[in-house]
């Protein structure tokens, strides 16, 4: 994992937030730091965790594959689209789907609608809505399962990595 050491002014201006605010986040132990000499040293992970939590394992792999479906949406929107909108209507129409899934379906049809750069968002995003969009997504089969396997073997090396170095 390449991680580097900030200041704590550094850190502040990272976060949004004073100078001082950083100081005290490491005195409530909310902020790993190190000291050198009489200074505070804060990892950029660190000061990362605070802005945006962790995915999980399951989130972070679904942003993987959908990492990977992108390329096929930028390359041809138009097929990728039509397959996301033509696996919503079977599963409304073939399954029988619970409120729950029926109202991701829907999300999924606004944001479809709503364009190729707003279904991109969502694709790559790591807001709640697009995590938990990813969890109910339509674009099944877009990837062939060559390219499935391959970003999950990606996906696998990248995680235990990142996890063996924490």
């Amino acid at each position: 994992m390449n991680d580097y050491w900030l200041t704590t002014g550094e850190t502040a201006k990272k976060l949004g937030v004073s100078r001082q605010h950083v100081v005290d986040l490491c005195n409530r132990n909310e902020l790993s730091f190190v000291k050198v000499g009489t200074h505070r040293r804060i990892l950029d992970s660190s000061a990362r965790a605070l802005i945006k939590p962790p995915l999980t394992r399951e989130q972070e792999k679904s942003l993987w594959l959908h990492r990977a479906l992108l390329a096929h949406l930028m390359l041809d929107p138009q097929k990728v689209l039509k397959a996301a909108l033509t696996n919503i209507e079977d599963w409304k129409t073939k399954h029988r789907t619970d409120g729950m899934t029926t109202q991701y379906l829907e999300q999924w049809e606004r944001v479809i609608d709503s364009g190729v750069d707003n279904v991109a968002g969502v694709l790559t995003g790591t807001d709640d809505t697009s995590k938990e969009l990813r969890q109910n997504s339509p674009f099944a089969g877009v990837l062939s399962d060559g390219e499935r396997q391959m970003v999950l073997h990606s996906f696998r090396e990248h995680w235990n990595q990142e996890h063996d170095a924490a």
